[in-house]
């Protein structure tokens, strides 16, 4: 397997971790410490996994602009490795504009799967790349949030910012 390179930068929601290989971002995290990370990574194959911050800096600064309020949309390669449904949901995922949400029913439709709103459900749990690709952006069609990797009191903070930012 290709050399992963990983890194990680402070936010207003804890340290956030991510790790690249030469196509782009294949994992992110947030709310665990490296030793946890790295276990992540293992998890999903990355087995030669070494710290480096220069390689990641692009995504990095691109992370802390978000947070500053200067970032709208992410233009940082990702490389998630997902099956075909799952890729399909988070291309659909990175169409949602800051500040907006969509139901699990409008993103299955989206993908021409109307029925398959569960199944969409479960290929958010499974996105690699919260924050860059917006899972917390997705909620239940009676406007509750639903769930999220890395809890709902972010969620909550991450749409509540979102809308901050996008209001001015």
């Amino acid at each position: 397997m290709e050399e992963v390179y990983y890194a990680s930068c402070s936010s207003p929601i804890g340290t956030i971790w991510v790790a690249s290989d030469k196509a782009g971002v294949c994992l992110l995290s947030f709310g665990v410490k490296e030793a946890e990370f790295l276990k992540e990574l293992a998890g999903a194959g990355f087995r030669h996994a070494r710290p480096d911050q220069a390689f990641n800096r692009g995504v990095l600064e691109e992370i802390e602009d978000f947070f500053a309020g200067k970032v709208t949309h992410f233009t940082s390669r990702l490389h998630p490795r997902g099956r075909p449904f799952e890729m399909r949901v988070w291309q659909a995922l990175q169409r949602i504009p800051l500040g907006e949400t969509r139901s699990y029913e409008d993103i299955a439709q989206a993908i021409g799967s109307p029925r398959a709103c569960r199944a969409v459900g479960g290929a958010n749990s499974k996105n690699p790349i919260p924050l860059l690709i917006p899972c917390h952006r997705v909620i239940r069609k009676n406007g509750a949030l639903g769930g999220f990797s890395g809890g709902i009191k972010i969620k909550e903070w991450l749409l509540q910012f979102e809308q901050r930012v996008t209001r001015g």
